[in-house]
């Protein structure tokens, strides 16, 4: 690993474990075992550590919906589930990283904030457009509001996924509790 990504990785790591305000340069380069100095070379500024360290992480939040070509509404539905907690599990320590950004209220680039809102959204009317097909299809049932039922299905992941943040798997391990989720947010809106 070079020393540009070792020090990005370590800043990542401190700052979303201290903090902006408690993470030092010092720190950094203590724990990347590297000199101050060559951070930075890199970097120039503690600020400009921690844009990169942001740009870095937010790189894997995008939408593929290539997953859904051939399915119909009902297995669309479960599968953006699936991938919404694939990706939350497989991106844990960056998720991490926002939410503790996020609750501390400190050092929040608006913009960054700004577009991983507008990416939940577009997860969200995603969700709902894929209801109000299935529903003008005749396979989802008419019964349910696509948008309430859409932040209903995305609530309830995000629920489970705080509790397995919270280390608490038990007495229901989160992926049980996803498959629960389908049963009941997915399943019984197929029209029979």
């Amino acid at each position: 690993m070079d020393a540009r990504t070792k020090i990005l990785e370590t800043a990542t790591r401190l700052f979303a474990t201290h903090g902006y305000d408690s993470t030092s340069l010092s720190h950094v380069a203590k724990a990347a075992s590297v000199s101050k100095a060559l951070i930075f070379w890199h970097f120039e500024t503690k600020e400009n550590l921690f844009q990169a360290v942001l740009s870095r992480t937010i790189e894997p939040y995008t939408i593929d919906i290539d997953d859904l070509d051939g399915l119909n509404e009902p297995e669309q539905l479960r599968r953006l589930i699936d991938l919404y907690y694939e990706f939350v599990t497989e991106n844990v320590f960056s998720v991490r990283f926002f939410l503790r950004l996020f609750l501390r209220e400190e050092k929040r680039p608006d913009n960054l904030f700004g577009r991983i809102l507008d990416l939940y959204r577009l997860y969200q009317q995603l969700l709902a457009d894929v209801i109000a097909r299935g529903q003008g299809r005749g396979t989802l049932s008419r019964e349910v509001e696509p948008s309430l039922h859409a932040a209903l299905i995305l609530s309830t992941l995000n629920g489970v996924l705080v509790q397995g943040f919270m280390g608490e798997p038990e007495p229901h391990p989160p992926q049980r509790l996803v498959e629960q989720l389908k049963t009941t947010l997915v399943d019984r809106l197929r029209v029979q």
